[in-house]
């Protein structure tokens, strides 16, 4: 099998390849929470010592149980609105689209589907996948206001980052919110939210892809933190992973925290914890 190198991309770059281990040891477990094939197939791909990027207790099943709850808002916005535009933001190597047209095609047969992310993943995302129905690829960082330039703003938009807001500082996060507000006339941004304390450890977590240990990533202590950067944000509410039904398929003593943690939201906040606003 032909596989490709990843050498050229930055530290930054290469956090791809912690929501894909993530997806890949949720897969070779004996109960999957997610049972994402295709990342298995990517990783395969990939000429990287995966066993370098190792996981502490717990993240494979925060990762997949994240991406079940953002499947589920994706597919709900969808079903409301069948001319969606749907916009992954730093995309990475995320297989949702694949995911969710291949269970249920149907819905999405009108639903155009943007991945954005640095010219360099989106490279190497088109080495690796096959572009979807309908699929589009934006290689622009985010930081260049010129990422929204071949994306519809006339339709209902479902924007979703599964960790990228959390790497941007705060002033970055407010032009990027900025940008979509201006941009799209009407939809819903839905990410997975980080505290200030699990964002002052960030990089305790990514130093194993190269990040320096003392990064720091950007964390909010209420949703509404995030309406104070954007007021043309509406929050709608927030979830958690310790109230997700997948939870239901961990082991006993996972169990029994999450359900010790689902009322109490301090707590619930520092694991998965996913909001949802409309503009």
């Amino acid at each position: 099998m032909t596989t490709v190198t990843i050498d050229h991309l930055t530290p930054l770059q290469k956090t791809l390849l912690i929501t894909l281990n993530g997806r890949v040891l949720d897969a070779n477990r004996k109960r999957p929470l997610l049972d994402d094939a295709k990342a298995v197939e990517l990783a395969r791909g990939i000429d990287y010592d995966h066993s370098t990027v190792r996981l502490g207790a717990g993240v494979p099943e925060a990762v997949a149980i994240r991406s079940r709850m953002l499947d589920r808002a994706v597919t709900a916005f969808v079903h409301r609105h069948r001319d969606a535009v749907v916009v992954e933001l730093g995309c990475g190597l995320e297989t949702r689209h694949w995911r969710l047209t291949a269970s249920e095609p149907e819905p999405w047969r009108d639903v155009d589907w943007y991945d954005v992310d640095f010219p360099e993943v989106i490279a190497l995302r088109e080495t690796l996948m096959d572009e979807a129905d309908r699929g589009h690829s934006v290689g622009v960082s985010l930081l260049d206001s010129t990422w929204t330039d071949t994306i519809p703003g006339d339709r209902p938009a479902v924007i979703l980052s599964d960790g990228v807001l959390g790497f941007l500082s705060e002033d970055d996060n407010r032009r990027v919110l900025r940008r979509i507000t201006d941009h799209f006339a009407t939809g819903e941004l839905v990410f997975n939210a980080y505290t200030r304390l699990t964002a002052r450890m960030n990089g305790r977590f990514t130093q194993v892809v190269g990040m320096p240990h003392d990064f720091r990533g950007y964390g909010i202590s209420d949703p509404e933190d995030v309406t104070a950067l954007n007021p043309a944000l509406t929050f709608i509410d927030e979830q958690f992973g310790d109230a997700a039904p997948e939870r239901d398929k961990l082991n006993l003593a996972y169990r029994l925290l999450a359900r010790l943690f689902a009322g109490w939201r301090g707590q619930a906040r520092r694991g998965v914890w996913v909001v949802r606003y409309r503009f």
